[in-house]
C-alpha cells in the first residue's frame, strides 16, 4: 500500500493518482485564522474568500494534500503532485468548524488545524470545543500543536535566565502535547509558532522535542526546507486576494542553495539587516530577481564574486519594529510561475525591550 494511503485512508483515489503520477518535491501551504465577516482584517478571509479559494484549487488540478502526509513524503523522497496544496488553520478559532470544516468535507480536502490550548481549556468565546474537535477528526480533520498559552515564545521575561526561559518554553508546548493527546488521541508531530516567531534557541528546542516547526513566512515547502521554520502563505485581508491566489498556489521553491543568516532576531545596532541568497548555477536569469521589504520595492541588491551566484539584499529603509518579512520571488524559465522565498526579521526596541502588542 502506498505509504500516504497507509497514514490517510480517508483521501480519495484521485490524490493518490495524482500524487503517483506527479514528480514534483514542493508543496505550498496556506495558512488560515479567522474565516468570518466580524473579525479583524489583519487574521481574517471572509467565507465567501474561502470558498473561492477552495473552488479555485478543485477547478484548476490542485491536489490537496494532508500536511502531516506531505511532510512524510518530503522526508522520505516519496513523489509529490505537481500542483499540492495543504491547507492549515491556526488557533482554533470556532469558524474552523463552523465555516471551514463543511466545505473541506464537501470537497474531501484533508485540513490540519494549529491549536493552543488554554484557550480551548479555558472555554474562551470564539474558540473550538474539544467535542467540536472530535467530531472533525471523525472527518479526517488533525489537530497540532500550537502551544499551551499563544504567548511570545522568544521573549524571555524580566530578570528570566536562559535556563529558566528554556524550561518555561518547553513546559508550555509539552503541556500542549499532552492536552492534545488526552483530548484527541493523537500525539502532535507538528508545531506552529505563535505569530510566526522564531529565533535560533526556540527553533533547536522544538526540534529536540521531535516536532516540526512552521512559521508565518512564505513560499512553498521543498526537501532542501529548513524543517524547524517551514514556510505557509498567510492568508488574510489583501493577502487573500484572487488576484495574487493563482501565483502563490503555483509558485516554485527559489533555486537557492543558502540563504545567511539563519537568525531573524537582528542585533539592536542593525536596522537594514543584509539577506544573502546563493542560487543554484542552473536558477535562470537571476537579474529577474525582485526582493520586497514589508510590501516595499526599495531594496538594494549586490552580486557578490564568491560565491558565484550570490546576491546581497538590503533594504533602503528601516526595520519596523517587531515582525519584518523579506519576500523574493523570481521567473521560473517560460512556464508563468515564480521562484518564492520569504525571510524574517525581527526587531526589538531601541531601549532593547521587547514591543508591545495585541493580537
Amino acid at each position: 500500500m502506498h505509504p500516504i494511503r497507509a497514514a490517510f485512508p480517508f483521501l480519495p483515489a484521485l490524490v493518490l493518482f495524482t500524487t503517483l503520477a506527479g514528480a514534483a518535491d514542493h508543496c505550498v501551504v496556506l495558512q488560515y485564522h479567522h474565516i468570518s465577516e466580524d473579525t479583524p482584517g489583519i487574521t481574517s478571509v471572509t467565507p465567501e474568500q474561502f470558498q473561492e479559494h477552495m473552488d479555485y484549487l478543485r477547478a484548476h488540478d490542485h491536489v490537496v494534500m494532508p500536511l502531516e502526509g506531505v511532510i512524510t513524503a518530503l522526508k522520505t523522497g516519496e513523489p509529490l503532485p505537481e500542483r499540492c496544496v495543504a491547507l492549515t488553520i491556526d488557533d482554533a478559532y470556532v469558524s474552523a468548524y463552523e465555516e471551514a470544516f463543511p466545505r473541506v468535507v464537501r470537497y474531501a480536502y484533508p485540513l490540519t488545524v494549529f491549536v493552543s490550548t488554554d484557550a480551548v481549556d479555558n472555554g474562551l468565546t470564539g474558540f473550538l470545543s474539544w467535542e467540536q474537535m472530535r467530531e472533525m477528526s471523525e472527518h479526517g480533520i488533525t489537530f497540532q500543536n500550537h502551544s499551551r498559552t499563544h504567548d511570545h515564545l522568544i521573549r524571555r521575561l524580566d530578570d528570566e535566565t536562559d535556563d529558566d526561559w528554556e524550561q518555561r518554553v518547553a513546559a508550555d508546548i509539552q503541556y500542549a502535547q499532552n492536552r492534545i493527546l488526552q483530548e484527541l488521541g493523537d500525539d502532535p508531530t507538528l508545531f506552529a509558532y505563535p505569530y510566526g516567531e522564531y529565533n535560533l534557541d526556540l527553533k533547536r528546542m522544538v526540534g529536540s522535542m521531535g516536532l516540526i516547526g512552521f512559521g508565518q513566512q512564505s513560499g512553498p515547502l521543498w526537501r532542501q526546507a529548513d524543517f524547524g521554520a517551514l514556510p505557509r502563505f498567510p492568508m488574510a485581508s489583501i493577502y487573500a486576494s484572487m488576484r495574487t491566489f493563482p501565483n502563490k498556489v503555483l509558485s516554485l521553491p527559489l533555486p537557492i542553495t543558502g540563504a545567511f543568516p539563519d537568525e531573524p532576531v537582528v542585533p539592536l545596532d542593525e536596522w537594514q539587516p543584509p539577506l544573502t541568497l546563493v542560487f543554484h548555477p542552473d536558477a535562470g536569469d537571476l537579474q529577474q530577481l525582485t526582493c520586497y521589504l514589508n510590501g516595499s520595492p526599495e531594496v538594494s541588491y549586490v552580486w557578490l564574486e564568491q560565491p558565484v551566484g550570490a546576491v546581497t539584499v538590503t533594504a533602503r529603509g528601516r526595520l519596523n519594529v517587531g515582525r519584518n518579512r523579506m519576500n523574493c520571488t523570481l521567473p521560473i524559465g517560460d512556464s508563468g510561475r515564480f521562484g518564492w522565498y520569504s525571510h524574517n526579521w525581527i526587531r526589538r526596541a531601541s531601549d532593547g525591550g521587547w514591543y508591545r502588542e495585541s493580537k
